[in-house]
Order: C-alpha cells, then sequence, then structure tokens
C-alpha cells in the first residue's frame, strides 16, 4: 500500500509540475497578448483622434465655405455674375472692332 500511495504522490506531484509550467507559460503568453492588445488600441485610439481633427477641420472650411454658395445662388450673385460675363464679352468685342479697325472699314468704302 505505501508503494501505490507513493507512486499515486510521484503522480501528482508530476501533474502538478505541468500544470504550474503550463500556468506559467500562459501568463507569459497572455502577458505578451496584452501587450500586443494595448499597442493595437492605442494605435486606433491614435488614428480615430486624427479622424476626429480632420473631420472638425473639414467642418470649419464647410462653415467658411457656406457663405460663399449662399452668394452663388443668390439672385445677387447671379446678377453679378451675368454682369462680369457680359462686361468680359464687351472687352472682347471691344478689343476685335480696335484690332481690325481697318478691315471693318474696308468693307463700309
Amino acid at each position: 500500500m505505501p508503494t501505490s500511495v507513493a507512486a499515486e504522490m510521484a503522480a501528482n506531484t508530476a501533474i502538478l509540475v505541468r500544470l504550474e509550467r503550463r500556468f506559467e507559460e500562459d501568463y507569459k503568453e497572455r502577458k505578451e497578448a496584452s501587450k500586443e492588445t494595448e499597442l493595437a488600441r492605442k494605435a486606433v485610439s491614435d488614428d480615430l483622434s486624427k479622424m476626429q481633427n480632420s473631420q472638425d477641420d473639414i467642418l470649419r472650411r464647410l462653415d467658411r465655405i457656406e457663405p460663399v454658395t449662399d452668394l452663388v445662388t443668390s439672385w445677387r450673385g447671379k446678377l453679378a455674375g451675368i454682369m462680369i460675363v457680359m462686361g468680359f464679352i464687351g472687352a472682347l468685342a471691344t478689343f476685335v472692332i480696335v484690332f481690325f479697325k481697318d478691315f471693318i472699314v474696308g468693307w463700309f468704302q
């Protein structure tokens, strides 16, 4: 009987030693995984912060652009645009008349 109890104790001791080693290995793996997870979490947090900052920048730009688009779409803006185009066409016509003056006067002689 003492031999079998001693054998059982030895077997249980071996099992406990293996379990202890496995627990230590699991602890080390969990610790490394925790470090990797923390690094990934920090990277994601940094990316989210950058996205938030860029979104804020975009919203600020849109706030500055909005009055311009309102002006362009208003009747006053459209009228100003028409006047600018008419002025450009008039200047172009005047240039053509002055540049080809001799040619045009030749038609009427």
